[in-house]
């Protein structure tokens, strides 16, 4: 599992570096209007995402039981019915996209030759989408085989290609047509190679279409549909905020709340890169009936989790006025108030992406479904409501408060009673050292004024640098047990000087 992690740390500094790069280059290349166009359709386009009915999870999941357990037969037709689903699902969006292009901006106010513009870029977003969808499952077999290497191998090369790309077209006058364009292309090349990719992790694969039953697909769509619940909570809570300002606010304040949202965006990767691993391992450890196992795998990877979501969290707060104005300039420093909102939210909730994880391994998913669904139906009034006073703060605290109150009530206490594991000892094993990791922390930050304001990039780095160093020194003296201290050394010494360790008497 350490090593799809790694891959996976890989592929997302990768897509995390260039979308980083890429983004004031967007904003500045097209202005303020025409970029929160872009986010506009881009966000809505995002809303299709629904459209799968949870079919990737789930065939992760399905995937890792099925090999867990050496079932062949039942692997294959489980893929070929996914995938059939998928094309299904992709030609439906085309035929609905076709109508949407025609009506969807006037919800925004947009007329004369931009409301044209919004159209096309909206259909060849939503066609690029169609044809990513199949190359999702594909990608989802994958990563139920754990090759997370091939995986993230495509999504690099194809994401580093498409910015060089998106480059060109800005450069050239292409605008943001130009860009959605090349968008379609890269999906293209994408679907093709995870295809060939499929064929390499799994020589033995079947993609007979078929194969594919009325039973099969009905039991990964009974499976997936509260995933499916949980993707369309997902999207109220995450996806919807543009909606809200581009109609009760402005277009061009998209822009200055996107900036905010997408460091918040960046902080969400850095998570996603483990829980992929950690769905894998946990199905297929509760396919084996390994009650212990997964306990012990749940445990340890909410602290873990935990410690790193509250280390980004400090370090975005702590210095992100400076971070704002050295990425997007200083025109964009006010957003740091939304920036901060946004961010404590999203620290609550990615603590938990282990009890989301056990929660599917273990198809318990249902109920996390349906509350995730209530959150963001509260998200959405509460934005609308705050909006009309408060601007995108309004927004942000609208999705930030629900975020707070169900992940630190309702899920935690769901999940343990799934896992069968007391409160104490989930306090003990998996929050109270990352809490006591950041209290140490801060202290430090408070009492040594490592927090800066706006200096030069170079103080800047190092005093990141220092912050970064002295957590991670906290964490190894009392975020980490004694064993697991071992663990490290004895990696180290394995990658470092290229010997095994010596176990402990």
């Amino acid at each position: 599992m350490i090593r799809s992690i790694v891959f996976n740390y890989l592929g997302m500094i990768v897509g995390g570096l260039v979308g980083f790069l890429l983004t004031p280059l967007l904003i500045h290349g097209l202005g303020d209007y025409y970029y929160g166009m872009w986010i506009l359709v881009a966000s809505i386009v995002d809303y299709y995402g629904v459209a799968d009915i949870g079919i990737r999870f789930t065939l992760q999941r399905h995937v890792a039981r099925w090999k867990g357990i050496g079932e062949r037969q039942a692997l294959n037709r489980t893929f070929a019915t996914a995938l059939s689903i998928s094309l299904v699902v992709s030609v439906v969006i085309l035929l609905m996209s076709a109508s949407l292009m025609r009506w969807v901006p006037t919800v925004f106010h947009v007329a004369g030759g931009n409301r044209v513009l919004f159209g096309r870029v909206l259909f060849l977003l939503a066609i690029s989408f169609a044809v990513a969808l199949p190359g999702k499952v594909l990608g989802a077999y994958l990563c139920g085989l754990q090759r997370f290497d091939l995986y993230n191998m495509i999504g690099s090369g194809t994401t580093v290609l498409q910015a060089i790309l998106i480059l060109w077209a800005l450069h050239s006058g292409y605008g943001i047509q130009g860009c959605a364009t090349i968008t379609l292309i890269t999906a293209l090349l994408s679907l093709v190679l995870c295809w060939k990719a499929v064929y390499i992790a799994d020589p033995q694969v079947s993609l007979d279409l078929r194969s594919t039953t009325w039973a099969e697909a009905l039991e990964l769509l009974s499976f997936g549909f509260y995933v499916f619940v949980n993707q369309v909570g997902d999207l109220f809570r995450f996806r919807l905020d543009s909606l809200v300002i581009g109609h009760w606010l402005d277009i061009s304040l998209v822009t200055h709340f996107n900036v905010a949202a997408r460091l918040v965006e960046y902080f969400r990767y850095v998570h996603s890169a483990i829980i992929g691993p950690l769905i894998s391992e946990m199905s297929a450890l509760d396919g084996q009936a390994k009650e212990k196992r997964v306990q012990g795998l749940f445990l340890r990877s909410t602290r873990m989790t935990a410690l790193l979501s509250l280390f980004l969290g400090a370090l975005i707060c702590l210095n992100g006025r400076a971070i704002l104005s050295f990425w997007v300039g200083n025109a964009y420093v006010s957003s740091y108030v939304v920036l901060v909102t946004l961010i404590v939210g999203r620290v609550v909730q990615t603590m938990q992406l282990p009890s989301m994880v056990l929660l599917l391994a273990r198809g318990k998913h249902k109920a996390l479904g349906w509350w995730t669904l209530c959150e963001g139906v509260v998200n959405l009034a509460l934005s609308i409501h705050w909006a009309k006073s408060y601007g995108i703060l309004g927004v942000a605290l609208g999705t930030a408060v629900p975020m707070l109150l169900f992940r630190l009530i309702v899920q935690p206490w769901y999940t343990l009673w799934v896992g069968k594991i007391s409160a104490l000892l989930y306090f003990v094993e998996s929050i109270a050292r990352p809490l006591a990791v950041l209290a140490v922390f801060l202290a430090f930050v408070w009492v040594g004024g490592f927090t800066p304001g706006r200096p030069s990039i170079l103080a800047f780095l190092s005093r990141v640098f220092v912050q970064a160093a002295l957590y991670g020194a906290i964490t190894y003296l009392i975020g980490v047990t004694g064993i697991e201290r071992q663990e490290l050394h004895g990696l180290f010494r394995t990658h470092v000087f290229g010997r095994q360790a010596v176990p402990a008497a």
